[in-house]
């Protein structure tokens, strides 16, 4: 095998234009390839702007630059590659226009050089099908932006010779970069998980699931991603989304990866996200980044005045939920028992009740005797029923108060239980992430307008960042993150990826703050099982699919398995 010393990279968009600095920064001999002057010129300009970047951070100084920039050649002669050892195409998602390119380097490049194509949907056995060297040609996958993201996904074909991609892996190790090995299949590791992902965020927006803010918000604070799915999308922009998931479902034919037809509609009319100035959002122009209003930005709702909120419930959650409340300026009524019907009464002037009951299940199991666990009920346990105590609270409590619970419920019925539909909802209170803390809040088609907006208030001032959506099981955090945790496991079991691999991928390749499986161990198997068990059989509105439990997840349940290594 040769060594890499010179590379080759055609096509100078945003990503060609990226992958040519990365081998320059890299120490490497770089041609970037154009069709035209103009085209040239463009990715000329790409890479004095990023370059520039780096030098206005203190990332690179002027020599550093200098010294990047003269490795590269700009040229328009695919001859000029006639000595390279490793050329990559970087050109349109297009088959036809990859095999022109790859026929054209077989009359050109060495013998024994290394075809490489950055596809990130198309099939690398196809792309590699009509050359004279099919065992000379891999997949060498970058993210966008190259020069940032340390994630290389190298795919392989049955017909790849090891040597290879022995030497791309080396060759991008030698750059900084995290390479991860695969087989080829539609969206590989990264874009197979992450599109199916994005599909179910599109299902809920286009169902009026939640807003669009609303949905940013709960994924990436709520969930601690970088960005929320629909600003993610935005950037990628939406008809490489739109065909990047077709290829996908065209390979899978899964209600998972099933396309939006909101998302085809946007594409058709020209709203591309970002680069075309309006997506999912409004931009102040077309390329920039700075969010504008438009028409379908929020209005601010104030919500009635709220002086007086109680607590209903013992332990951590009620004890820290009257605590934030406290330090939020509201006065506070906590009743630790909710079968205390005297002491519920001191509620009657609040104008919110959030129910808080935790239960120790260990703990209240540990105090009940072996005769007594013959004969166990679920009314033995700890806790009043949610059913009883929010009619007797619609008794105690003023018409316009609203009641709140933080466990899992549904917030229609508990209000026709209470007599005040419109004045009900449900909290779910995440873990904080380093992004902040969501509360969700969940609401029905009947739920007063000022409810919400004094909901929304009461979780800003307790220092929290507020989503509103319609009460399905999940909301949706537990109804995005958990699925797409799901899936990870189910490529995990088809063995397709190793949880280091996949973890490196989206963790290295989408800037998630840790891979899925160190994101299991955090949350719990026994969690990400209950809660695919809960979706499976409640009201999310998602494939079933895409939310049935895999047998690999019930597995590691069992046995009490961590997916990750310790430490």
């Amino acid at each position: 095998m040769r060594e890499i010393s010179t590379v080759a990279v055609i096509g100078l968009g945003t990503m060609g234009a990226g992958i040519v600095e990365v081998f320059a920064r890299g120490g490497l001999r770089v041609f970037g390839v154009e069709t035209t002057p103009e085209y040239a010129d463009r990715g000329r300009a790409i890479l004095q702007r990023s370059t520039d970047r780096a030098v206005a951070r203190g990332k690179l100084d002027e020599a550093g630059q200098s010294q990047i920039l003269g490795r590269i050649t700009i040229t328009t002669q695919m001859a000029d590659l006639a000595d390279v050892d490793l050329v990559v195409e970087a050109v349109p998602e297009i088959l036809q226009l990859k095999h022109d390119v790859l026929g054209r380097l077989d009359e050109i490049v060495p013998e024994d050089a290394i075809l490489a194509t950055n596809t990130s949907s198309l099939s690398i056995t196809e792309i590699a099908a009509p050359t004279r060297r099919p065992e000379r040609v891999v997949g060498l996958h970058f993210f966008n932006p190259a020069p940032v993201l340390k994630l290389v996904e190298v795919i392989t074909t049955l017909r790849t010779d090891q040597a290879v991609v022995d030497a791309v892996v080396a060759l991008a190790q030698g750059l900084g970069k995290k390479p991860v090995v695969v087989g080829d299949r539609a969206g590989f590791v990264a874009n197979y998980l992450l599109f199916g992902y994005f599909t179910s965020a599109l299902r809920m927006l286009e169902h009026g699931h939640v807003s669009r803010e609303d949905l940013d918000t709960a994924m990436r604070v709520g969930a601690g991603l970088p960005m929320g799915p629909l600003t993610l999308m935005d950037l990628v922009g939406l008809d490489v989304c739109h065909h990047i998931g077709d290829v996908i479902y065209s390979h899978t034919r899964s209600q998972m990866h099933a396309p939006s037809p909101m998302l085809g509609r946007m594409v058709t009319s020209g709203l591309l996200g970002r680069k075309s100035g309006r997506g999912f959002y409004t931009y102040d122009r077309p390329g920039g980044g700075q969010v504008v209003e438009d028409a379908q930005t929020p209005a601010v709702v104030a919500g009635p005045e709220l002086r007086t909120v109680g607590v209903v419930g013992r332990g951590e959650v009620a004890d820290d939920l009257a605590s934030r409340l406290e330090e939020g300026g509201y006065a506070v009524v906590h009743v630790p028992d909710a079968d205390d019907s005297e002491d519920l009464r001191r509620l009657v002037d609040a104008g919110l009740v959030v129910e808080a009951q935790s239960v120790d299940l260990d703990l209240a199991l540990a105090d009940l005797q072996l005769d007594d666990l013959r004969d166990l009920d679920e009314d033995d346990l700890p806790g009043r029923d949610l059913d009883d105590l929010f009619e007797e609270l619609g008794e105690i409590t003023g018409p316009q108060t609203v009641l709140a619970t933080v466990n899992s419920a549904a917030a229609v019925a508990l209000g026709a239980l209470s007599g005040r539909p419109e004045r009900c909802v449900v909290l779910r209170v995440h873990e904080p992430t380093g992004n902040g803390q969501v509360v969700e809040i969940g609401r029905t088609s009947v739920t007063d307008d000022e409810a919400v907006a004094m909901m929304r208030e009461l979780v800003t001032r307790l220092g929290a960042e507020p989503v509103v959506c319609r009460d399905r099981v999940g909301l949706v955090v537990d109804a995005l993150l958990v699925p797409h945790l799901n899936d990870a496991v189910r490529m995990l079991d088809e063995g397709y990826a190793s949880v280091a691999d996949i973890d490196t991928a989206l963790q290295h390749g989408l800037g998630y703050p840790a891979g899925p499986f160190a994101m299991i161990d955090h949350i719990g198997a026994d969690e990400v099982l209950a809660v695919c068990e809960e979706l499976a059989g409640g009201t999310s509105g998602l494939p079933r699919e895409s939310v049935e439990a895999s047998p690999l997840l019930v597995e590691h349940v069992l046995l009490d398995r961590p997916f990750t290594p310790a430490g």
